[in-house]
């Protein structure tokens, strides 16, 4: 082994492990999100069992429970890749409720403005992982 006399042995001895916080909090931000769409394909289900909204509704919540909570699950194992993607999901889901916000009444606002914290966070979270990766 080739040592540097002026190195301290510290800087030569990089024993540790990668920091999983960014990961796991990533992955909590995918979680909150898909938790939040199965709660809001719940009241889509119901509005279409009592005739109110359409079926059609709850193909696309659906959709967006899977590639959440996937997202997180790979996160959570330490994906960098599925890092990188979520950031994307998280930023659309922001805009798309933001641009909701304007037509919607009270209680739809207030779901928005939980859709939009969620997003922001998990889209955060997601850069910081991706981020701690980067030295």
């Amino acid at each position: 082994m080739n040592r540097n006399p002026y190195q301290s042995p510290s800087e030569l001895a990089d024993t540790s492990a990668p920091n999983r916080t960014p990961f796991v909090l990533a992955a909590v931000g995918a979680g909150l999100a898909s938790a939040y769409w199965a709660a809001l394909t719940l009241l889509f289900a119901f509005g279409a069992a009592t005739g109110t909204t359409s079926p059609l509704q709850v193909v696309l919540p659906c959709v967006l429970i899977v590639l959440y909570a996937m997202r997180g699950l790979q996160i959570f194992k330490g994906s960098v890749a599925a890092a990188q993607r979520i950031i994307l999901l998280h930023l659309i889901g922001a805009i798309a409720a933001g641009a909701q916000m304007s037509h919607v009444p009270g209680i739809f606002f207030a779901l928005n403005a939980i859709k939009i914290a969620i997003n922001l966070f998990g889209a955060a979270t997601a850069y910081l992982a991706v981020r701690s990766t980067r030295r």
